[in-house]
């Protein structure tokens, strides 16, 4: 299974209109392939106004069908070609794959809260095990799923963890557990020499879903 998000930063201005049109993509996007589409914000986190759009695929070969799809229709690029009206700096594509956790598409996630780092060279094998306990650890203390994945795309050794929310209390409530708990503690601390000490590549990220 594979994660892809295309995301771009919306110029300012336009008020919601820019909004209003990544909403119309992921309806047109559903309407050519059949392949459900969510539209997420970036809030409370560097990088505001930026938009992503996410799907979930089985395999590469299903992505690379709805991407065929959707460059032949004309309606699809045209709706695309209208964006360079709201948005700024083009878009950016990127493909995970979960190796801890999966979607529940039983939950109604509003809000995820993300986190990326970058494996140290040398310490891989150390660095993958030690994603999963974590994940395995938020998830014994939070009561919620906590998604490990990699980067297929992107810097190599990305890595990222992904936790969905059902309100903003629960993503507090959350992260509040996990602070006071020593088990977290210690088993963040345990990551040492695990991942590049650099707030550039090691980051938490809010997002807040609008479609």
């Amino acid at each position: 299974m594979y994660l892809f998000t295309r995301r771009t930063r919306l110029a300012g201005g336009n008020g919601m209109a820019g909004v209003e049109w990544a909403t119309a993509v992921c309806a047109k996007v559903t309407e050519v392939t059949q392949q459900e589409v969510q539209l997420w914000a970036t809030v409370f986190s560097p990088g505001y106004g930026t938009l992503s759009w996410t799907a979930w695929f089985a395999d590469l070969t299903s992505l690379e069908s709805v991407g065929d799809a959707l460059s032949a229709d004309a309606s699809y690029n045209a709706l695309v070609d209208d964006g360079v009206r709201f948005t700024e700096g083009g878009l950016d594509d990127s493909l995970l794959q979960p190796l801890h956790g999966l979607p529940d598409p039983e939950r109604a996630i509003t809000y995820v809260g993300g986190v990326q780092a970058v494996m140290a060279g040398g310490q891989i094998g150390r660095a993958m095990a030690a994603g999963v306990e974590l994940a395995m650890t938020a998830d014994a203390i939070t009561g919620l799923s906590t998604m490990f994945l990699r980067s297929v795309t992107g810097p190599y050794g990305s890595v990222g963890w992904l936790t969905g929310y059902e309100s903003i209390a629960q993503a507090e409530s959350a992260d509040n557990a996990l602070g006071m708990d020593p088990a977290w503690l210690k088993t963040v601390d345990g990551t040492e020499g695990c991942f590049v000490e650099d707030p550039s590549s090691t980051h938490s990220t809010m997002y807040r879903r609008l479609a």
